[in-house]
This record gives structure tokens, C-alpha cells and sequence, in this order.
């Protein structure tokens, strides 16, 4: 196999897995984050979250879109080559993909990783007094921030780059406002589609099989009976979440290997105004 055809190859799985990547992992903190306990596929809607749900959720969905845009017009690297891990987490590609969930990933991972090694770690308690409560106030807000803006360590990253080639102030600008269209569009277009068909989308029938589904959940306080309006709302959303954050990653990888591409080199000496070739010698 040529050279050509494996990078042709490369950039044919490039294209179908990088979109996929930042779908998956928004995915996975949905799931988390406010499906957790569920028993369907999709969690509640956005008319039925509290005030601490929208800061979880909010979190990635504006870091996603403030990356997306403070990185458009970075390079991936202006200071020299880099070797092994920094090089891999210098690219824009991972801040995009990666980035607004790199806080859940470390939160789920330590979490997992204590999970295994709790039969051999001791059972450390907070002191009861004062300064105990305050050490476990502030190690849970300090959780609670990683877990949902740990992107804010990545976008400095992002405007610190764009800083060395003087466009730090584009970058942030470009950021913010694509974070604000990014999530703005989103539940704006959620809201009005719902409210477009209200009657689809409230209808007060009790589903019978997510009512059997959910028994265990209602008898411990901890669930109510589905109606089918609900459960429209909830599909609706997931869906429209998915393909919102599928469809900016393939914007943001379009515009950036567009971007990358540099015009053919043109020959000095025929740099002036009248670049065409001469024209053939007379033979008569």
C-alpha cells in the first residue's frame, strides 16, 4: 500500500471518528450526570431540571463551543516540535474533542481507581469539628468545578497559544460568542419546537410500560409515572443534543483542515504582475 493511500485512508477515519468522539463523551456525562438512576434511554428535559443540573450540564456545552471557536484560527503549535504525551495534548484537536470533558474524565477515573483500591486503602473520615466541615464544603465544590469546567484549563491553554501570535483577543471573542450560539440555538430550538406542538408534546397519557418499568422507582420515592408527552420532551432533547455537538465538531474539523491547506509554492522568477508562461519561439 502507497504512501497516498494510507494517508488517503487516515484521513477517510479521521473524518467518521473525530465527530464521533465529543458525541460519545457527551453522551456518557448526559448519562451521568442526569440519567443516572433512569429507566429509559433518555433523562429528563430541560423543563424539569433543578438549578444544580443546569450548572452540571451547561459546563461542557459551553466549554465545547467556547473551544471550538478560540481554536479556529490557532495553529497547533507555534513554539517547535514536541515529543510523546505533550505532543498528543498540544493538539487543537484534542482540546476540541476532549477538552470540555476533561475534568468528568479525571472525576470518573479517580473515582473508579479508588473503587479498586478501596480493600487495601484505609477509611479516611473528616474531623467533626469546624474546620472539617469547611475542608469537606470545599473539596466538594472544588469536585463539582472540575467536574463540569474542567475545560476552563484547556481554553487557557487555547488563548495563551493565540496570545504568542497576537490573536488572543479574537480567539476569546470568537469563543464566546460561538459558546452563547452553540447552547443558545440548542434550547432555543428545543423550546420551540415544543412549544409549536404543544399538544404532541404534553400529552398527559400515563405510558404503561415506562409505568411498569419504573415501579421500583415510584415505590421508593424516587421516580413518578412517565406520560407520553413527557417522554417525547426527553427523545426530542437527547436527540437534538447528540446532533447539535455531532454537527459542531464536523464544522469545526471542516473549517480547520480547510484552513491548514496552503497554496503551491510560486516560482520567484515569475512572481510579477504577468506570471504566464512566454510564449513559444517563432520557427519562421
Amino acid at each position: 500500500m502507497g504512501r497516498g493511500m494510507r494517508t488517503e485512508l487516515g484521513m477517510m477515519f479521521a473524518w467518521l471518528a473525530f465527530p464521533m468522539i465529543p458525541v460519545v463523551l457527551e453522551e456518557f456525562f448526559y448519562q451521568v450526570s442526569v440519567n443516572l438512576l433512569g429507566a429509559t434511554r433518555a433523562g429528563p428535559d430541560p423543563g424539569d431540571w433543578e438549578w444544580n443540573t443546569w450548572l452540571l450540564m451547561l459546563g461542557p456545552l459551553l466549554g465545547y463551543g467556547f473551544l471550538v471557536g478560540a481554536t479556529a484560527e490557532v495553529p497547533d503549535d507555534v513554539t517547535g516540535p514536541k515529543r510523546g504525551l505533550r505532543r498528543i495534548l498540544g493538539r487543537r484537536g484534542v482540546w476540541v474533542a476532549i477538552g470540555p470533558w476533561y475534568g468528568f474524565l479525571i472525576i470518573v477515573g479517580g473515582f473508579m481507581g479508588l473503587r479498586f483500591l478501596e480493600r487495601w486503602l484505609p477509611v479516611w473520615q473528616s474531623p467533626p469539628t469546624w474546620y472539617g466541615n469547611i475542608l469537606g464544603w470545599v473539596t466538594f465544590v472544588s469536585l463539582i468545578v472540575l467536574y463540569a469546567y474542567g475545560w476552563l484549563w484547556p481554553a487557557w491553554a487555547a488563548l495563551t497559544r493565540a496570545a504568542r501570535i497576537a490573536t488572543w483577543r479574537r480567539a476569546l471573542y470568537r469563543g464566546i460568542v460561538t459558546a452563547l450560539a452553540f447552547v443558545g440555538s440548542l434550547f432555543g430550538s428545543f423550546w420551540a419546537i415544543v412549544w409549536s406542538s404543544r399538544g404532541f408534546f404534553f400529552d398527559a397519557r400515563v405510558m404503561p410500560m415506562i409505568a411498569l418499568g419504573c415501579g421500583l422507582l415510584v415505590l421508593s420515592g424516587c421516580g413518578g409515572p412517565v406520560t407520553y408527552g413527557e417522554m417525547r420532551r426527553r427523545e426530542l432533547f437527547h436527540a437534538m443534543l447528540l446532533a447539535w455537538t455531532f454537527a459542531l465538531a464536523m464544522i469545526w474539523w471542516w473549517s480547520s483542515r480547510r484552513r491548514q491547506r496552503t497554496p503551491a509554492p510560486r516560482d520567484p522568477q515569475r512572481s510579477g504582475p504577468d506570471s504566464s508562461p512566454p510564449p513559444p519561439p517563432d520557427d519562421r
